[in-house]
């Protein structure tokens, strides 16, 4: 009853609100569609298929060609007021929530998960102001302006690891609950398969979280181990102090090449013969690219740290130049690809403006990263530069980060939450008083003369 009683004023309060011009769907007349709009309440009961029928023939355009714009809004009120989630998106965010449902960004046009936006946006913030204290910590540490233990300098961190702990294991006593549904499966496949698929991806969520959870205690001893050692209560070699952080990546790489292996084999199968090898080289470069420069530089650092080596710490950092190499060939070959696109001008276009916008994305998050790691290079090469001013770069990335997150997009969705009730109020204060609804669902009507 609550529901009708919200849905017909929600149905005269368009009719008030098109006489006014505030209509979000701007492409509903005002005067000819007052009687298709007045009539669209006998949508909200029981019999608004048979209504959506007879509508429908009546403004058909194969008897009223003039009509066509009334069919066709007719058709979107019906399919509207008929789904439940999409009425919701319709006094949300209008026609534009609608066209927006099929596409990518769907999520963020979907008022049922606008609260968990929000609290995800203020916890990222939350996340940031933790790191830049963080950061704030490390610099007066290094710079030798306070005499805490590391321990203490590690306090944001902390934090942070606890929260990351709490939710990983969170998910994982989750994961042996959780019930997977059938909608991939075969309307043919007997109960026994559909149960043992189902069983098959319990098992596969466990792994994942389970996974989740191991690279978790991995990272947190990693730091407990990097605490230890600047403190002075361990003398272990940096070797040792990696440990962890190569065992994680040693995990990575198994699932990496359980990836390759699975992804080779169904690419392979399509492939031409005298294509394979090319595939096959190119896929094994996208899978191993990043995690072969990662390898290299942990194992120059932690050779670095324990002098094995003595080289500049310039050279140490050369795989992180090489990332940007690699991005820079990849946008550059992008670009050309785009460019022999002749017979395809529109393509070609979003194509160039696609890499432009890529091309200004690396010079911004170049200019600060590769900033920040010569200055820490020069620091650790033995030329005095306060960390406060290497620390910069960190400090611009990070204020704008909790800036996005912490404060102007929750406002966005707060102030779309309260305009949404001002249009709720507005709507209840439009509706006739003299039109009432019954117990029994009836509209009656008070006559006052």
């Amino acid at each position: 009853m609550q529901v009708e009683r919200g849905w017909r004023a929600r149905s005269v309060a368009i009719v008030k609100k098109n006489n006014e011009s505030k209509n979000k769907l701007s492409s509903w007349p005002v005067e000819r569609d007052r009687e298709v709009l007045s009539k669209a309440e006998i949508l909200q009961s029981g019999r608004r298929k048979k209504a959506y029928r007879r509508l429908a023939l009546r403004y058909h355009p194969d008897k009223n060609p003039d009509s066509a714009d009334h069919f066709k809004n007719i058709s979107l009120a019906y399919e509207v007021l008929s789904d439940e989630q999409k009425r919701r998106v319709y006094d949300r965010y209008g026609e534009l929530g609608l066209q927006m449902m099929d596409t990518v960004a769907s999520p963020l046009f979907d008022p049922e998960i606008e609260s968990m936006l929000c609290t995800m946006f203020s916890t990222l913030g939350l996340g940031f102001a933790l790191l830049i204290i963080f950061f704030a910590f490390l610099t007066v540490r290094i710079d030798e302006i306070v005499s805490w233990s590391w321990a203490v300098v590690w306090i944001p961190l902390w934090i942070i690891n606890a929260a990351v702990g709490y939710l990983a294991f969170r998910y994982f006593i989750q994961s042996f609950s959780k019930e997977y549904d059938d909608q991939e499966d075969d309307d043919e496949m007997d109960e026994t398969k559909r149960a043992q698929r189902r069983a098959a991806r319990r098992r596969l969520g466990i792994i994942r979280q389970l996974l989740l959870l191991v690279y978790w205690v991995l990272l947190l001893l990693f730091q407990i181990f990097i605490v230890l050692r600047l403190d002075g209560r361990v003398a272990w070699s940096a070797a040792v102090i990696f440990v962890p952080y190569f065992i994680l990546e040693g995990l990575h790489f198994v699932l990496k090449c359980v990836e390759f292996v699975v992804t080779s084999l169904a690419t392979l199968k399509m492939a031409a013969p005298e294509h394979k090898l090319r595939i096959l080289t190119t896929l094994a470069f996208k899978t191993y690219w990043l995690f072969v420069l990662r390898i290299i530089l942990f194992v120059l650092i932690a050779t670095r740290i324990d002098n094995t080596i003595t080289c500049s710490w310039g050279i140490v950092f050369i795989p992180l130049y090489l990332v940007a190499v690699k991005y820079i060939a990849q946008l550059a070959w992008s670009y050309v690809v785009f460019s022999r696109l002749s017979a395809q001008p529109e393509l070609q276009h979003q194509g160039k403006v696609t890499v432009m916008l890529g091309v200004v994305a690396l010079v911004i998050v170049g200019t600060l990263a590769y900033a920040l790691i010569g200055l820490i290079a020069r620091r650790l090469d033995g030329n005095f530069v306060k960390m406060a001013n290497v620390f910069v770069p960190i400090f611009i990335a990070l204020s704008f980060l909790f800036c996005c997150a912490g404060c102007c997009l929750p406002c966005m969705l707060m102030v779309s939450s309260v305009a949404d009730v001002e249009d709720l109020e507005q709507e209840q204060r439009l509706v006739d008083p003299n039109k009432r609804i019954t117990q029994s669902g009836e509209a009656s009507t008070s006559s006052t003369l």
